[in-house]
């Protein structure tokens, strides 16, 4: 039986990018999205695996500029790329264990540079791509039965 206690909070989440922490990281998504292709076979269409694509979104309250390096660099024909690692140690977690990941190769998409309104907290999410292969899990929370 699962108990309350035990739903991970992203309250224990830390990040870092290229090995700088990131303390003004509101959240952080990274999804695997499978491409497929219909195969039919008779009357019934099915889908096949045919390769996988890694995106994701940084969601930061500015408290630093970030990332204008990156633009800077993207001006002269470079093509930036970052690493992230991300590791969530909720204290509650079955057996204390925690999930960590780390992601290299991520090339930037979107990044918002200027994004003030007056009476607001300023908010920036960044946009990211990179390969699935790139992707690693450094430790992970197992269940318990």
């Amino acid at each position: 039986m699962i108990t309350a206690n035990r739903i991970l909070s992203g309250s224990f989440a830390d990040i870092w990018v290229d090995g700088d922490r990131v303390a003004e990281a509101q959240y952080i998504k990274i999804t695997v999205k499978a491409q497929r292709s219909d195969v039919q076979i008779g009357i019934d269409v099915d889908s096949k695996l045919t390769g996988l694509k890694g995106e994701g979104e940084l969601k930061l309250r500015q408290v630093y500029t970030r990332f204008y390096d990156a633009v800077d660099k993207a001006k002269q024909g470079k093509d930036v790329r970052l690493t992230i690692m991300t590791a969530l140690r909720d204290p509650d977690s079955v057996g204390g264990a925690e999930e960590r990941y780390r992601i290299g190769g991520i090339a930037l998409d979107e990044i918002p540079l200027i994004n003030y309104e007056t009476g607001k907290i300023n908010e920036q999410v960044v946009r990211f791509r990179f390969t699935p292969s790139s992707l690693e899990s450094l430790s992970a929370i197992e269940a318990v039965n």
